[in-house]
Parts: structure tokens; C-alpha cells; sequence
């Protein structure tokens, strides 16, 4: 597990990050998942307290990134770096792996299917808009969503194993800098943070 996403928690609060950021470049109406984030961010940054969301499939991914970082190495580039802590104004993020030219993104998904449509589909949303934020705050031109293949815990309790080698686990996405999508986000980026200081507003005039 990335333990820069553990160091920093406290810096986290009320930031718009990668898993987060998607709002602010919305295919439709914007208003209602603005406000939305609007309101978590708020109530971050006053009580310092996360909702609890995590689910047995993102604590998979968290438990296996390391592995998924050892197959990257071992059969594509080894000169990566484990990733870090970036902040820049109101965004921040924790990045998987980098190297000079690029970054990395971990994804382990939790079944065969799910795991082989990233052969037929393009990069999912959530992710093409998380690797843009890390382009931003990294000022690299390009990142890599690297899908790993591995048992679940369950899978390796009951000896059931995937019928694919191990070289062959990994399919990676590139997603590349979209200065389309920079500008929309930094146009919505200041209406996020107005919307989130007036409900810290009002949310300090009631509980402090």
C-alpha cells in the first residue's frame, strides 16, 4: 500500500483529489455533483473526520498495489519510483509510481471479466479523469493504468487460482495530457472551493 496515502491524511482534508475531481468535468449537468462535493469537502476540513466508503474490492487493490508495482518492474520498467504526496493549492493527490517520462496507476480488479474489459474498452471515466489531476499536479504529459491481474484472498483460501501466466497479468491503458480537459477543470475548479467555503461557513456557525 502507497503509505503516503496514510501520512497525509490530515493534509487530505477538504482537497479535491483524483478520486474525487470528476464532478468538475461533468459529461451533463454539473450543479448537483458539485454541491455534493462541495458538501464532503466541507465536512472535512470542520469535523476532520472521513465517512466511512471502503469497500472488500478497494481494499484489495490497496493490499496488492505493492505486487502489482513488482510485476511493472519485473516485466516493464524498473526504474519506476514508488509514488508520493503531491499538493498544489486546492488539489492533491498520492501517486502510485513515476517515472522521469510518465506515472503509473494501480488497478486490481476483483474478477476475470472485469479484468479482461479493459481489453475491449477504453480507459473507465473515473480513472481517465484521476490520471489528468495527476498529469496536473505532476506536469508529465502521460500516465499508464495498469490493470493487475491477482487472487482474490477468498480465491486463495479455497486454492483457486487465475488460468493466466503470470507475465501475462497486466494489461495497461495510456491515457494522455488533455488540455481540454485542464481547462474545464480549471474553470470549475474556483465555483468547487466557494461552493466548499460557504458550507465550512456554515457548518462552524452551528457546531462551533
Amino acid at each position: 500500500m502507497n503509505l503516503a496515502k496514510d501520512i497525509f491524511t490530515n493534509e487530505r482534508f477538504g482537497l479535491i483529489t483524483g478520486s474525487r475531481c470528476s464532478p468538475l468535468v461533468p459529461k451533463k449537468s454539473a450543479d448537483v455533483g458539485q454541491r455534493t462535493l462541495a458538501k464532503q469537502l466541507a465536512k472535512e476540513v470542520v469535523f476532520e473526520f472521513y465517512d466511512e466508503q471502503s469497500t472488500w474490492q478497494t481494499e484489495h487493490g490497496q493490499i496488492n498495489e505493492e505486487f502489482a508495482m513488482d510485476h511493472f518492474m519485473t516485466y516493464y520498467d524498473d526504474s519506476i519510483k514508488k509514488g508520493r504526496w503531491i499538493k498544489k493549492g486546492e488539489i492533491g493527490g498520492s501517486t502510485d509510481a513515476e517515472s522521469k517520462e510518465y506515472g503509473v496507476d494501480f488497478k486490481c480488479p476483483t474478477t476475470l471479466e472485469g479484468w479482461l474489459n479493459n481489453c475491449y474498452e477504453g480507459v473507465k471515466t473515473e480513472y481517465y479523469n484521476q490520471c489528468q489531476l495527476y498529469m496536473i499536479l505532476t506536469d508529465k504529459d502521460k500516465w499508464l493504468v495498469c490493470n493487475y491481474l491477482i487472487e482474490t484472498q477468498r480465491m486463495n483460501d479455497n486454492g483457486i487460482r487465475y488460468p493466466i501466466e503470470e507475465v501475462k497479468r497486466m494489461i495497461i491503458q495510456e491515457v494522455k495530457r488533455d488540455n481540454e480537459w485542464i481547462e474545464k477543470f480549471n474553470e470549475n475548479l474556483p465555483k468547487v472551493v466557494e461552493m466548499r467555503n460557504e458550507y465550512i461557513s456554515i457548518l462552524k456557525s452551528k457546531f462551533n
